[in-house]
């Protein structure tokens, strides 16, 4: 700020609480056509309070981590009355009950069962500061919890036989078909990245066909395929399906 501008000075205090809960305290103080003095008394002009995001891991028991998050004002210092702490949201007033339970003295939310992200990978809960009579002595404020992701989940194929066929005679490197699976874990993320390979394919040797281990595309190798000297129907076997691979003249 320059020297004789008009302005304000914003000091934010940050408190920490346990558990991953955030109280900010915003203090505003304005002053017109000086800088303001290194001693000058702070006046509270405006307050808030705020939580930050909570990251919790599914399959694990994560009761001796409680409290998980809390919520705090300091109301009840300024202007001695008694406030309630409350929680709303999935796993409290809505289903799955019980899964978090919270303090109302305290504001404390703690967890009560093992999480599953691919049951629910979000959670959001509103909690609220309430007087005696039930009324809001806070803007309601939001607590977001997300799930994040282990690797529980093993690759499942869309189909249980894949088919695909190809001329004789046909050039090396030629697409035969492509195989798919899917995978339950967390999108994008090495949990859910699927590599795929052939166990075993007839005849053993020379092999016929090759696979793509990230595409699942199945292709010829430099081996032609001769209808009248091999059989013409190749069982591929998988970690799963069996993928029957046929060839026409």
């Amino acid at each position: 700020m320059a020297r004789g501008a008009e302005g304000a000075l914003l000091l934010l205090l940050i408190c920490f609480n346990f558990g991953n809960g955030l109280h900010l305290e915003a203090l505003h103080s304005r002053n017109e056509n000086k800088l303001l003095p290194k001693h000058t008394h702070l006046v509270r002009q405006k307050r808030a309070w705020i939580t930050a995001p909570v990251s919790l891991r599914e399959g694990e028991d994560l009761s001796r981590k409680n409290p998980i998050a809390k919520i705090h004002s300091d109301l009840a210092e300024e202007k001695g009355i008694k406030i309630t702490y409350k929680y709303t949201g999935k796993g409290i007033t809505e289903p799955p009950f019980g899964l978090f339970v919270f303090n109302k003295d305290t504001g404390e939310l703690n967890i009560t069962s093992i999480l599953d992200r691919e049951e629910t990978p979000f959670f959001l809960l509103i909690g609220y500061a309430v007087d005696e009579k039930g009324n809001n002595l806070e803007k309601p404020i939001e607590l977001r919890i997300k799930v994040l992701d282990i690797n529980d989940n093993e690759p499942v194929f869309t189909q249980d036989v894949f088919v695909g066929s190809i001329e004789e005679l046909s050039a090396a490197n030629t697409l035969v078909m492509k195989i798919t699976a899917t995978d339950a874990d967390e999108p994008n993320t090495l949990n859910s990245k699927i590599s795929y390979r052939i166990v075993s394919q007839e005849p053993a040797y020379p092999p016929v066909f090759y696979l793509n281990k990230d595409t699942g595309e199945i292709y010829t190798t430099s081996i032609t395929l001769d209808r009248e000297d091999n059989s013409w129907n190749y069982p591929l076997l998988g970690m799963g399906p069996v993928w029957a691979i046929s060839y026409m003249w």
